[in-house]
Formats: C-alpha cells, sequence, structure tokens
C-alpha cells in the first residue's frame, strides 16, 4: 500500500509541472518529450529540460516527431536548444507550413555533458480564428565519446 501512495505523491509532481526545470538523470540515452505528447500540449506552459549526460561524453539530440504552432521568428511557440553557454537554435513550425524554423533531421551537439531545451507556448494555438490542436514534439538524445 506504500508503494501506491508513493506513486500517487510523484505523478501530480511528474505531470503537472507549470514551469520550471527538469532534469534528466544521467544516462548514455533517452528521450525527451513535450508535456502529454503525442496529444496536443498545453497552453500558456514553459519549462526547461536538462540532458546530463557522464562526464566525458557530449549530448547528441535529433528530433523524430515536432509539430508546434508556426509563427515568424518562432515567437508564440517554441523549443530553444541551449548547450555550453550559447543557443544552438529556436525552433517551432511543422511540415508544410511557410513560417517557422524546423530543426527537421539535424543533429545538435554539445561540446559538454550538457544540454538544456527550453520549452515555451503562449496563451492559445489559434489560426485565422480556428483552434489548432499542436502534438508538440518527441526528440532522441545519446551520449557521444569525445575521442
Amino acid at each position: 500500500m506504500a508503494r501506491v501512495w508513493l506513486l500517487y505523491l510523484l505523478v501530480p509532481a511528474l505531470f503537472c509541472r507549470a514551469g520550471g526545470s527538469i532534469p534528466i538523470p544521467q544516462k548514455l540515452f533517452g528521450e525527451v518529450t513535450s508535456p502529454l505528447f503525442p496529444k496536443p500540449y498545453p497552453n500558456n506552459f514553459e519549462t526547461t529540460t536538462v540532458i546530463t549526460v557522464p562526464t566525458g561524453y557530449r549530448v547528441k539530440l535529433i528530433f523524430q516527431h515536432f509539430d508546434l504552432e508556426p509563427s515568424e521568428g518562432c515567437f508564440y511557440d517554441y523549443v530553444k536548444i541551449s548547450a555550453d553557454k550559447k543557443s544552438l537554435g529556436r525552433f517551432c513550425g511543422q511540415l508544410g507550413s511557410p513560417l517557422g524554423n524546423l530543426p527537421g533531421k539535424k543533429e545538435f551537439m554539445s561540446q559538454g555533458n550538457k544540454m538544456l531545451l527550453t520549452f515555451h507556448t503562449d496563451f492559445s494555438n489559434e489560426e485565422n480564428g480556428t483552434i489548432m490542436f499542436y502534438k508538440g514534439f518527441l526528440a532522441y538524445y545519446q551520449a557521444v565519446g569525445l575521442w
């Protein structure tokens, strides 16, 4: 019974974050998703995920799925990637949209063992007065040796 109670206490902390930073335990590979993926992500939300791999490795990140509200300059909803105290880009959009900046199949690489993904959404996902349901993103990361 104690295990069920502990899970009950942990689940809201994992799924009901309104912001802040989410550290990922050090592993050699894994995945990062937007909240609720593959269901539509929430409005008015921001969080930063810190990916850390063991010392002596770098982080390589590739997006498998990307579906965010498109906008000029990725002003409304976006994923910002940074590592080693510099920005690796700010991304938004979906396939077929003339607006946005898609990451495509580009590989993002850190010089050190950490990478940060900031996911930001504005107050609504609306296009020409129609409510849109964007699914967010799925990305895979792996530790890559420095040698």
